[in-house]
């Protein structure tokens, strides 16, 4: 036994105060990031433009600008022709599953286009958006689509 140490149960633990705080590793950007479920949760709540949103963000959080313009352009297009579809469609086609299927697009092509960049972020202590930055441009996002389809309506009543 007396070559045994003595471990001391009631002494503090021994740690490294003094070191420097884990930041972000090399791979992960340097501003933070919307998570694929975030953008998910915007384009359910918030129309795909939120989603677009989001993602155009992402991609200039990750320093190319270029790729956040296409995806501005391109997905503001996309979700003028869906808004334009969902008026022509016929009253008996009900519009529910063609939302849920145009959501859960938008959620792949969102994880396939970034979901890999923004996991390899995460492995490296990269920060995630704020879920409240969510909550309001989402809620931005539908009063916009709102106000939209609002004048639309306004417009087509008026003729």
């Amino acid at each position: 036994m007396a070559d045994e140490p003595t471990i001391n149960p009631y002494a503090p633990p021994a740690a490294d105060i003094d070191g420097r705080p884990v930041g972000p590793g090399e791979d992960a950007f340097p501003n933070a990031l919307f998570s694929p479920r975030q953008i998910l949760t915007g384009a359910v709540f918030g129309s795909v433009l939120a989603g677009v949103i989001f993602l155009q963000a992402n991609y200039r959080a990750m320093n190319r600008p270029r790729a956040a313009n296409r995806t501005l352009l391109f997905g503001t297009l996309a979700c003028a022709a869906f808004l334009a579809l969902m008026f022509v469609l016929p009253d008996r086609i009900p519009p529910t599953p063609i939302n849920i299927a145009a959501v859960l697009t938008f959620y792949k092509l969102a994880d396939t286009m970034q979901g890999r960049a923004f996991s390899r972020h995460r492995a490296a202590n990269g920060a995630r958006q704020s879920n409240w930055l969510v909550f309001g441009i989402t809620v931005g996002a539908a009063a916009a689509v709102l106000v939209v389809m609002f004048l639309i309506l306004i417009a087509i009543g008026m003729n």
